[in-house]
């Protein structure tokens, strides 16, 4: 395990960029048994940087519904469960670097099994 990978997010933790706090975060993810996904990005009109990134659990928020009034031939499972894991950066200009500002670790549902980590969808990899 890298060095980043052995650190729990925590407020104040500092990244030179949103990338390197994406990476973090999947890493984190895919060590603690969750899978990852961005919630949102905000850019600078301004000067179109980054200001702030919220990552969050895959099973944040629920599926939008759909406003047809068409039957489905069949249904997909439910999967989110509105957990509240997050991390959110922003953008510290004094500092030209980006800060932990909120970190949310509890999950409201099971986390996958260490044999199974390798199968979620933000730890795929193909080589």
């Amino acid at each position: 395990m890298t060095e980043i990978n052995r650190k729990i997010p925590q407020v104040g933790l500092r990244f030179k960029d949103p990338d390197e706090g994406w990476l973090f975060w999947v890493a984190y993810g895919g060590c603690t048994g969750f899978d990852v996904r961005k919630r949102c990005t905000n850019v600078s009109k301004m000067d179109g940087k980054v200001t702030s990134c919220i990552y969050v659990c895959s099973n944040e928020g629920h599926r939008p519904k759909k406003l047809t009034d068409h039957v489905p031939k069949f249904f997909r499972a439910e999967t989110r469960t509105n957990c509240k894991a997050r991390m959110v950066i922003t953008l510290d200009r004094g500092a030209g670097n980006y800060e932990v500002t909120n970190v949310v670790l509890e999950h409201n549902h099971p986390l996958h099994l260490p044999e199974t980590f390798h199968l979620m969808k933000s730890q795929r990899k193909i080589s």
